[in-house]
Order: C-alpha cells, then sequence, then structure tokens
C-alpha cells in the first residue's frame, strides 16, 4: 500500500521582509565598496602605513572588492529561488494589490523605469555573472585553461560596479515607496571610516618614527614623504 505525502504549499514570501533583506544587501555591498574605495584612497594619501603592512593592505582591499561584488550579484540574480530586484519587480507585476501605497498608473510607470534601469545594466551584469561564477563562487576550469579570455569577459570598473548599487537603491526606494515602506538613501560617504582610521595609525606611526630617531638616527622607510 503506497502513502503519498503531500507537498506543504507556502505562503508567498513577505515583499516588506524581502524588500528590508535587499536594503541591507545594498548597505552591506556599499560599504565594502567604499572601504576598497578608502583604502585604494590611502595608498596615495597615507603610503606610509600601505609600506608598513602592503601585504595586508591589498589582500584586505581584494577581500572588499570581491565582497561588493557578491553582494552586487544577489541583488541581480535571476534564479527561481533568489529574493532579489528581479523577483521583486514580478511580485509588483503579479501581485499589484500589495504596492498600492501609489495609484495605479503609478505602479505600472515605477516597473516600466525599473526594468529600463535594470536592462541598461545589462552587459555590466554579464560580466559580474562571469566573474561569481566562474572565479568568486568556485574556480571554473575555463578561466584556469584560459585566464585571459576571462579577463575580457568579466571586465569590471569600480565606477560601473558603483553604478550597479546606485540602481539598485533607486528601484529599491521606487518599489519600497509603492508599497508602503520606507526607503533608504544609501550613500558610499555614510561607511567611510577606514581612511579616517588610517590617518589616525599614520600619525601614530611617525610619532613612533620621530622618537625613535631622536634616540638612534634617521630612519628613512618611516620618514615622512616631502
Amino acid at each position: 500500500m503506497s502513502t503519498s505525502v503531500q507537498a506543504t504549499q507556502l505562503p508567498p514570501l513577505d515583499v516588506g521582509k524581502a524588500l528590508y533583506e535587499l536594503f541591507n544587501e545594498v548597505i552591506i555591498g556599499t560599504a565594502y565598496l567604499s572601504m576598497a574605495k578608502s583604502l585604494a584612497a590611502a595608498s596615495k594619501s597615507s603610503p606610509i602605513i600601505m609600506r608598513v603592512s602592503p601585504h595586508f593592505f591589498g589582500m584586505t582591499t581584494n577581500a572588499h572588492l570581491e565582497s561588493a561584488q557578491l553582494y552586487a550579484a544577489k541583488l541581480f540574480d535571476e534564479h527561481d529561488d533568489c529574493a532579489s530586484i528581479p523577483w521583486l519587480l514580478k511580485q509588483a507585476k503579479n501581485r499589484p494589490h500589495e504596492f498600492k501605497n501609489r495609484p495605479t498608473s503609478e505602479l505600472d510607470s515605477a516597473i516600466r523605469e525599473s526594468e529600463q534601469v535594470c536592462a541598461a545594466k545589462a552587459s555590466v551584469l554579464v560580466a559580474l555573472r562571469h566573474r561569481r561564477d566562474r572565479w568568486l563562487a568556485h574556480l571554473d576550469r575555463k578561466t584556469v585553461r584560459d585566464p585571459a579570455q576571462f579577463s575580457q569577459d568579466a571586465k569590471l570598473t569600480h565606477p560601473e560596479l558603483e553604478d550597479l548599487f546606485d540602481a539598485a537603491t533607486h528601484v529599491l526606494n521606487l518599489m519600497a515607496d509603492l508599497h508602503g515602506v520606507p526607503g533608504f538613501l544609501i550613500g558610499g560617504e555614510d561607511y567611510d571610516d577606514f581612511s579616517r582610521t588610517l590617518e589616525l595609525i599614520e600619525k601614530g606611526v611617525q610619532a613612533n618614527a620621530r622618537e625613535l630617531e631622536e634616540r638612534i638616527g634617521p630612519c628613512p622607510e618611516f620618514s615622512e614623504e616631502k
């Protein structure tokens, strides 16, 4: 005698909860990108610190950049199981009764605008997916076999990644307003405390160098650049 097990039908994912998590993804991804940008700038403004631990700061910068790319990829992931921006726009179309904070005409306009924003980033998203699928998430054999081709397929600049987070913020703010939950103004400068931290560290290194020079003589490797 066979027994059939009826699958549990889960209720639709709450749009408000998904919006909260998506905003959180943007905030964290933006923070990682901002810290990488700060470190890159510090290589010029705080060269003494960078020379003290070049491998540490180099690897830290790469880690922040890779994390930012992974967060950006998650935001625009089109996999069926993902609560991403493409998923959110589908919900706005299929569950319009949950986006009634504004007139229906505004919802339709916002969906079209959001789709146009995403479409404008298509080439950037293709490069980003190459990076995630062939390097960041796992090491693809095609990448190992032909790194030059990978570099061409996955070409991505810092401004393009920054614009991608800006696009995500714009779409999420539109959808949040229509759903009736508060959006967020997200800017990289909100998370840039790293460069100021390096400035304080550099002042400490310079003070220690001056004290050391008074005791044993000049220390060129720690002297301030003129």
